[in-house]
């Protein structure tokens, strides 16, 4: 009971926070790649 108290309260929570962190860092790196793609492309 008390190991599932422990991942109700931080583990499961915890776990999201770093499944949110890695979803806002991955959409950073895309944003980058692409507007460098975008610069590249535009080069004669």
């Amino acid at each position: 009971m008390a190991e599932l108290q422990m991942l109700l309260e931080e583990e499961i929570p915890g776990g999201r926070r770093a499944l949110f962190d890695s979803y806002t860092n991955l959409e950073r790196v895309a944003d980058y790649c692409e507007n460098n793609y975008i610069q590249i492309s535009r080069e004669p």
